[in-house]
């Protein structure tokens, strides 16, 4: 992709005359490059965490903290994997394509809202273990 990206850069100020197709690709390709690594990287659990003030709290206040965590962000993901959803659907009904090659963006809007119907599961499921540890402290 980068090759690419910097062959039509050079053939536009050099030829004026960019490679076509080059600008649909990338889009198209970033598409994967983010929510699919994204849901890999929920379902293996190596999100980069912060923890640096957390860990300096007990371990009841840390446990609570995971599990407000972890359903404010199965909640947010879960609407946003809603409204991707809807924009899929909606740009398969208006059948909206990429300028030069004409690729749908429909399908690729279908697997962002499934990659990131993926990392809500996963903080969901993330939720009755951190209960589980708070009951086995009690």
């Amino acid at each position: 992709m980068m090759l690419a990206v910097s062959a039509d850069v050079f053939m536009r100020f050099v030829f004026r005359s960019p490679l076509l197709g080059v600008w649909d690709l990338t889009n198209l390709a970033y598409v994967a490059i983010v929510w699919g690594p994204m849901a890999m990287a929920a379902a293996k659990g190596s999100h980069i965490m912060l923890t640096f003030l957390v860990e300096r709290l007990p371990r009841s206040p840390r446990l609570g903290l995971a599990l407000i965590i972890s359903l404010v962000t199965s909640g947010m993901l879960g609407m946003v994997s809603w409204r991707l959803l809807v924009h899929a659907m909606d740009l398969g009904a208006r059948q909206t394509q990429t300028a030069v090659l004409k690729i749908p963006y429909e399908p690729l809007g279908y697997f962002a809202a499934f990659a990131c119907a993926i990392m809500t599961l996963v903080f969901l499921a993330r939720f009755p273990e951190t209960v589980g540890q708070i009951r086995r402290e009690q």
